[in-house]
């Protein structure tokens, strides 16, 4: 039986990879005046705390509290009977399982949601757009990896007029997407250092 830890790792598809992954297209003077939209809004803010809704491609469901913070920093509290915290500092994102008492760390620059933990978002170096979907109300811009596209698709999906960052997609190798909705998010806020404290320091507290 797969530990929740692997299964986690599975859901959030943090090394996922793409098998075949299509042709950026070209954009249009639209596309390029949204994209600049977007970057111009998510560079107006430097943090984020909000609750959040996780929906794996099978149907299942957790909930908790994301915490984000430009440059590199985020951290994922899952509420139970999810036993997982994720810890992003630096370089590094680090995922305990507080049941098994494991560990796993991988390199930031391996998870899509590395593009919104930039210094700066840019979303036309080092990565591409590869689609952009206008709803009514809704605008969603896809990206990936420029050099290395087969490492993930991020989908950042807006309210729009006014711009409002509401969730975001991963997809995985398999074409299989975990969706991530925020809820009661808060832009801006003063978020203490001790959330994003680094994963060596995590695991001298030998997980309690």
């Amino acid at each position: 039986m797969m530990s929740p830890m692997r299964r986690l790792l599975a859901a959030l598809a943090v090394t996922a990879a793409l098998a075949a992954p299509a042709a950026a297209v070209p954009l249009t003077e639209q596309d390029k005046a949204d994209i600049a939209r977007v970057e111009a809004y998510l560079n107006g803010f430097r943090s984020l705390e909000s609750k959040f809704v996780q929906i794996a491609h099978d149907g299942g469901m957790a909930e908790g509290t994301v915490y984000m913070e430009r440059p590199n920093r985020i951290r994922v509290d899952y509420a139970p009977p999810v036993p997982v915290l994720m810890v992003g500092s630096g370089s590094w994102i680090t995922f305990y399982d507080k049941e098994l008492k494991q560990a796993n760390r991988v390199p930031l620059d391996s998870n899509p949601l590395s593009v919104l933990l930039a210094k700066e978002v840019r979303l036309a170096d080092p990565v591409e757009v590869t689609r952009i979907t206008r709803e009514a109300q809704t605008l969603q811009i896809t990206v990936r990896d420029k050099k290395n596209p087969q490492e993930g698709e991020l989908t950042m999906v807006f309210a729009d007029k006014p711009l409002q960052f509401r969730k975001w997609v991963v997809k995985d190798r398999a074409g299989q997407e975990t969706t991530v909705a925020l809820a009661d998010a808060h832009f801006d806020v003063a978020l203490d250092p001790k959330l994003f404290t680094h994963a060596r320091e995590l695991e001298d507290l030998r997980i309690k």
